[in-house]
């Protein structure tokens, strides 16, 4: 089977490094896109949509797959402050960017070699606005734009065989969201860990092995869905 061609955006946030490393390591050529990096083989400085995937696919010659992380902080927005202005750069980040990244990659997806097996577009994303977080209405808005989209755009590109599904994740360490640090507060770390069924954390490389099931192509018979990762938490 040839190898599989992946983009992934935002590709130093959040799960992304782990999915990006766990993508490798099963075998997938990974173009790693990010504000951080510069052109260098098979990284590349992610600017707008239409150009970063253009250069991914002059790099690698095709696109059999597509991460979209879509990364954002989510800050406190209470109701009282919600106006035009405050959740306008979340839409920007979270829906407007991620489905123009779906549309330009569609093209490519269309015409993926079948050796690679199914084509596939994952976006990442929040399970918080699947449980409702108080005080976040901005963030949980935009987020629920994209798991909106994902069954339209299944059902749309279900013809052309390419998967479309969201990983919802919530309650992952990582140092952005969850530093150590913070966490070795054994007061603040038990009323965390009270909120969990599981009463853990979850690891990055375990978010990783959810994207990579969707990305690799290994369950293209599943479109359409939200795939929620958070111990527990409904």
């Amino acid at each position: 089977m040839a190898q599989r061609i992946i983009l992934i955006t935002d590709a130093e946030h959040f799960v992304a490094p782990a999915t990006v490393a766990r993508l490798r390591a099963g075998g997938a050529r990974v173009i790693a896109a990010d504000i951080a990096y510069d052109d260098a083989g098979d990284t590349l400085r992610q600017t707008t949509p239409e150009d970063t995937v253009a250069r991914a696919v002059a790099v690698a010659g095709r696109l059999d797959a597509i991460v979209i992380a879509g990364t954002f902080p989510a800050p406190r927005t209470p109701v009282e402050t919600l106006n035009p202005e405050t959740t306008r750069p979340f839409f920007e980040k979270i829906a407007i960017e991620p489905l123009a990244y779906a549309a330009a990659a569609v093209p490519h997806l269309k015409t993926a070699g079948s050796e690679t097996g199914a084509a596939a577009m994952v976006f990442l994303s929040s399970a918080g606005p699947m449980q409702g977080i108080p005080g976040f209405g901005a963030y949980a808005a935009a987020r629920s734009a994209i798991i909106g989209a994902v069954k339209s755009l299944a059902q749309e590109l279900a013809p052309f065989a390419i998967s479309v599904n969201a990983c919802a994740f919530n309650y992952i360490q990582t140092e952005a969201y969850y530093p150590k640090a913070w966490l070795d507060d054994p007061a603040r770390r038990a009323k965390l860990l009270a909120r969990i069924p599981m009463a853990r954390l979850g690891d990055p490389a375990e978010a990783a092995e959810l994207v990579a099931i969707c990305a690799e192509g290994r369950a293209g018979f599943a479109t359409g869905q939200v795939f929620g990762m958070s111990g527990g938490t409904s």
